[in-house]
């Protein structure tokens, strides 16, 4: 009965071990399937991450074109305003405006920044007229006053002349 307390043990320790083996092998299986769970709701949130980083790109891509095609309106009106204060072309011309202003967008051009003057500003002989107040010996806030135009103008014209 000596010889037969070992092979007693011997399987209990082969049964613990396939016990053992069982506990572990059902761990696995346990860990895979809750990996795959969380695979499928991590792919599931990556392309939810990604469409809304899509539609922001979008949104913020469309914001900076509006903002640059109004910032290049503003441009084409007031060099449009500068070459009719300086008579290089007539103020009814359209040739300076957007037109000619590279833009890829879709948006509609709109006119609404477009300064629109009295037919004062673009009129060649005022220029002429401030220079000869001028050769007079009159301030340009005395021209200014006598044109009825604004005294920068004056002074630009005065400068102008100078150059």
């Amino acid at each position: 009965m000596v010889f037969q307390v070992p092979q007693n043990w011997d399987i209990a320790i082969d049964g613990f071990q396939i016990l053992l083996c069982l506990l572990i092998l059902g761990f696995f299986i346990k860990n895979r399937v809750i990996n795959k769970k969380y695979m499928i709701n991590r792919t599931n949130k990556s392309a939810e991450q990604s469409f809304n980083a899509h539609v922001f790109s979008i949104t913020v891509q469309q914001q900076v074109n509006q903002v640059f095609n109004k910032i290049l309106e503003t441009i084409a009106a007031e060099r449009n305003v500068l070459e009719c204060v300086l008579g290089l072309k007539p103020l009814g011309n359209e040739t300076g405006t957007l037109s000619k202003m590279p833009s890829n967008s879709k948006l509609p051009i709109s006119h609404d920044n477009d300064r629109i003057f009295d037919d004062r500003s673009g009129n060649p002989g005022r220029y002429d007229k401030v220079r000869k107040f001028s050769a007079k010996g009159l301030s340009t806030r005395k021209i200014a006053e006598e044109l009825k135009i604004p005294m920068g103008e004056v002074e630009l014209i005065l400068s102008l002349q100078k150059s």
